[in-house]
């Protein structure tokens, strides 16, 4: 009985090696880059920056909560468009820290599946836009692009 169950770990540990050598690559995935119609600026230094920029623009925020972040900074703000309460969620990531492939590659992973959602991008930052009707507007006022979900939510 000890030889059968020295004999099935040992199976088990060799198909569960096999199995994990072959199903991934060595080393870390390759980042998504920035897609390339996102411009380089403008560039901010703090979430709270974007918040100010956007009213600059047209499209007044009112803070709801800041982030805890160490990317850099983040917080959820509520804007009126078109008579609508839009929520919205600024992240802006550290130049010094991080790379334009960096930053692409966190929007990235906002844009798939599961999440799917709408982002707006320039420079170090970017904004979900909760409701992605007036991510037009958002964009607009922040001299960003709108970036559209890559794929379909799954619920």
């Amino acid at each position: 009985m000890k030889k059968t169950h020295l004999a099935l770990a040992a199976v088990t540990l060799a198909v569960g090696l096999t199995a994990c050598g072959t199903a991934e690559p060595d080393g870390p995935r390759p980042k998504t880059p920035m897609p390339g119609n996102v411009p380089a600026g403008p560039e901010y230094a703090t979430a709270d920056a974007v918040m100010k920029a956007m009213g600059t623009g047209g499209v007044a925020c009112k803070l709801l909560r800041r982030a805890q972040a160490d990317f850099g900074s983040g917080l959820d703000c509520v804007a009126e468009v078109d008579g609508a309460e839009v929520e919205n969620e600024i992240h802006v990531l550290d130049p010094a820290r991080f790379t334009r492939d960096d930053i692409g590659d966190s929007i990235a992973g906002r844009r798939q599946p599961p999440y799917s959602h709408t982002i707006v991008a320039a420079g170090n930052w970017y904004v979900w836009v909760r409701n992605p009707d007036y991510a037009p507007q958002v964009a607009e006022a922040l001299r960003g692009v709108v970036l559209k979900p890559l794929g379909e939510s799954k619920g």
